[in-house]
């Protein structure tokens, strides 16, 4: 049996992998065998949700697993993180906004989804206040999403997309599954390059040596493709535009330190250069910025492009890189 957690921005997954022993099994005592401190009745309640699916399908709890059966387990952490989640007055920075969805620009340091334990001073906490407030009605079937269907990391800054109602989150997280969103990230890199563009097709999954982190991981890893274009060079780093084109857990920033030029600032991905730098430049996160997101609105039909101009503390690091390096 092989068993990962895939939190891809798109996704958050613990996928289970059957193996010869196990076949035959219900597939409610199978879960709870492979997640021990997760109850029958509780994984029950997430099947009833189709918040588990075989192959891509959902099943009922008397299914019985057979043999390389791929078992994903979508948000389960819902049902007991969402009555813990209340609306908070916290400042929300929109850039679009129309009856169907919100487009805000996310401050750094702020995560966007409550999480075990941590239920106060998310994304999510201030857009259920926002719509309180302007008596938006959406209903959602996930609270602890919210309309969200995309993420940024915490230390990462710009533009997220909120729906206002089921109905156009599920249309929005297709445009996602089907790759039709367009996402535009600004990230500042150690190094210079010798082309001006580039593309990185490797695949992520979970570390093998450290379980909290993502990595390049050929046999276990998801398809993962990031391009980039140089915006403007220093004497030891660079300024990129970049693209990733699938939204696989920390994706720009596994696949730029793959290639030796990790994210100035990343604390979990970076070097002791790419570190050093940040302090040289008075940045205390990774500068990582996700500039522009354009698509076909779900609904109207149109195409909406917004752009986002980096926060001020990446806007001051850039200015002492300037004026100094």
């Amino acid at each position: 049996m092989h068993q990962k957690k895939l939190n891809d921005e798109d996704d958050q997954t613990t996928t289970l992998i059957v193996d010869k022993e196990a076949s035959g099994k219900r597939i409610d005592s199978f879960i709870t065998s492979k997640i021990p401190e997760k109850s029958r009745s509780y994984i029950q309640k997430l099947i009833e949700a189709n918040a588990v699916t075989v192959g891509g399908k959902n099943i009922g709890k008397n299914y019985r697993v057979s043999t390389y059966d791929r078992i994903d387990i979508k948000n389960a952490d819902q049902f007991e993180i969402s009555p813990h989640i209340k609306p908070e007055a916290l400042r929300l920075k929109i850039r679009y906004e129309d009856a169907h969805l919100v487009i805000i620009s996310k401050d750094p340091g702020i995560s966007v989804h409550p999480s075990q334990g941590h239920y106060n001073n998310t994304l999510v906490n201030a857009i259920l206040y926002y719509y309180k407030n302007k008596n938006i009605e959406g209903s959602f079937s996930d609270v602890a999403r919210t309309g969200i269907v995309h993420r940024l990391d915490k230390y990462t800054s710009g533009l997220i997309i909120a729906a206002k109602n089921d109905q156009v989150q599920r249309k929005l997280s297709d445009l996602f599954k089907d790759r039709k969103i367009q996402k535009v990230y600004a990230a500042l890199v150690l190094g210079t390059f010798n082309e001006k563009r580039g593309k990185i097709i490797l695949p992520i999954g979970r570390s093998r040596l450290d379980r909290t982190k993502m990595a390049v991981s050929v046999d276990m890893g998801r398809e993962a493709v990031t391009e980039f274009e140089v915006l403007e060079e220093f004497n030891n780093c660079t300024l990129l535009n970049v693209f990733p084109k699938t939204g696989r857990t920390h994706q720009i920033r596994i696949h730029l330190s793959y290639i030796n030029h990790p994210v100035i600032g990343d604390s979990r991905y970076g070097s002791k250069e790419s570190l050093q730098i940040a302090r040289d430049i008075s940045l205390l996160r990774q500068f990582l910025h996700a500039k522009k997101l354009s698509f076909i609105h779900p609904v109207l039909n149109v195409k909406v492009e917004i752009e986002d101009s980096l926060s001020e503390d990446l806007q001051n690091s850039l200015k002492i890189l300037r004026e100094k390096f």
